[in-house]
C-alpha cells in the first residue's frame, strides 16, 4: 500500500516539479551564448594564386575542363559560353603543366609563369606526315594573368611571354622567358 501512495504522490507532484523547473530556467536567462565562428577574410596572396593555377592545370591534365570554367574571369567568360569553352579544349593536350612562380603583381592582377608540354589534337593532324623521331608536342611557357575579385583569384587571360613584355613593359625585370638552361631568352609561347 505504501508503494501505491508513493507512486500516487509522485504522479501528483511531477507536473508541479516540471512547472517549477521551467520557471527556474526562464529566470536564469537564455543560457550561455555560443560564440559565432570567426569569419576569415580571404587574402590575395601569391600562394593562393599559385594554388588556383595548379587546380586549373590539374583539371586540364585530367581533361576535366568543366570546373575550370568557374575559374575564368568575367572577360573570358564573356568571350565564350561554357559550351564553346569545352569544345575548344578537345583540340589541346597538356602535360606536366606547372605554375612555377609569380612573375609580377600590379594592382589587383598577378602574373604567373606556367610551363609544360602541349600537343595539338586537331582532326587535320592525322594528315601530317612526321619524320621518325619528330613530334608535334612542344615545351611551352605562358604568363597567366589572374585578377583578385570576390575574395578569390580568377584567370583573366594567358599570354605568351613576348605578349606579356609588350603589354606590361613596366613589369619586365622578372618577366623575361626562361630557356631550357634557366636563363632569360626568347622561349616558346602559348598556343592559342
Amino acid at each position: 500500500m505504501q508503494r501505491t501512495h508513493a507512486l500516487l504522490a509522485l504522479a501528483l507532484l511531477a507536473p508541479a516539479l516540471g512547472f517549477v523547473a521551467s520557471a527556474c530556467t526562464r529566470e536564469a536567462g537564455p543560457g550561455p551564448v555560443k560564440p559565432k565562428p570567426a569569419v576569415v577574410k580571404a587574402e590575395p596572396t601569391d600562394e593562393a594564386a599559385l594554388a588556383r593555377s595548379r587546380i586549373y592545370w590539374a583539371n586540364a591534365e585530367k581533361k576535366d575542363w568543366i570546373p575550370n570554367y568557374d575559374l575564368l574571369g568575367p572577360e573570358l567568360r564573356g568571350q565564350q559560353s561554357p559550351t564553346m569553352f569545352l569544345q575548344g579544349k578537345t583540340n589541346h593536350i597538356y602535360e606536366g603543366m606547372r605554375a612555377q612562380e609569380v612573375v609580377a603583381r600590379k594592382d589587383d592582377l598577378i602574373f604567373l609563369r606556367v610551363t609544360g608540354r602541349w600537343t595539338p589534337n586537331l582532326p587535320q593532324i592525322k594528315n601530317v606526315r612526321l619524320e621518325p623521331g619528330q613530334t608535334l608536342t612542344q615545351d611551352i611557357e605562358i604568363i597567366e594573368v589572374w585578377r583578385w575579385m570576390r575574395d578569390a583569384w580568377f584567370l583573366e587571360r594567358p599570354l605568351r611571354p613576348d605578349e606579356f613584355l609588350e603589354q606590361f613593359p613596366d613589369l619586365q625585370p622578372n618577366a623575361a622567358p626562361k630557356t631550357a638552361a634557366g636563363e632569360s631568352g626568347a622561349g616558346a609561347g602559348a598556343p592559342r
